[in-house]
């Protein structure tokens, strides 16, 4: 059974948080590669405004990322993210929703409404949930890359690392699955449902008789009257 790395008491098998000393423990991940420091990059920290630290954390190959010395947040050109989570976490063929919701509910990094700007060149970045429904809102400039706060780098390896990418993929390819019967029966069956539209001149037209006969039996018992 795992332990607590603060107290050491057994931690429950659907919680990361320890219910005695109430702290939260850290998934297990691949051994951290801690990289080797570059001059100073050119592009600036889009919070503090001062210039960003080249770091080369590649294990074989040159990989080099950026990071802020004062609120440690990362900016990944575009595709080393995915990039470095498949170095970073071992791919997971299960998925532990237990975990991933107790992970949720607490993360490493509380996200704050603000938009920021690319760190390359200067734009507003979009705010983006990572794969829709992993809870880490990412900065993303569409020609250059992605801002991570500090924190949420661990919290996507860990939610990685529980299942939580292959369940939103597996989500995705669901609904394209939906999506591709609906549209198959729409070719198949097109709008063949007839909704039934009253033909409101004829119930007026039919009313009218009605009328007009029962007046003309009132007027043919009239001439009998004694």
């Amino acid at each position: 059974m795992a332990k607590c790395k603060h107290c050491a008491a057994p931690l429950p098998s659907k919680s990361i948080i320890c219910e005695y000393c109430g702290v939260r423990n850290d998934i297990e991940l691949k051994k951290k590669s801690v990289g080797s420091r570059l001059p100073k990059s050119k592009r600036t920290c889009p919070d503090c405004l001062i210039f960003l630290e080249s770091i080369d954390i590649g294990k074989n190959n040159r990989f080099i990322i950026e990071k802020c010395e004062r609120c440690f947040g990362l900016f990944f050109d575009n595709h080393e993210l995915e990039r470095l989570l498949e170095q970073s976490v071992d791919t997971s063929y299960w998925i532990d929703h237990n975990k991933l919701h107790s992970l949720l509910q607490h993360p490493l990094h509380k996200d704050r409404l603000v938009y920021r700007r690319c760190p390359e060149c200067n734009k507003l970045m979009q705010r983006k949930n990572y794969l829709n429904r992993s809870g880490i809102i990412m900065d993303t400039c569409r020609d250059h890359g992605l801002w991570l706060d500090a924190g949420e780098l661990k919290q996507m390896q860990e939610w990685t690392a529980l299942g939580g990418k292959q369940n939103a993929l597996k989500d995705k390819i669901d609904e394209k699955h939906r999506h591709t019967r609906a549209q198959t029966r729409k070719r198949k069956y097109g709008n063949r449902t007839t909704h039934y539209e009253p033909d409101l001149r004829s119930e007026t037209s039919g009313m009218q008789d009605a009328v007009d006969m029962i007046s003309s039996l009132f007027r043919f018992g009239s001439r009998f009257r004694f």
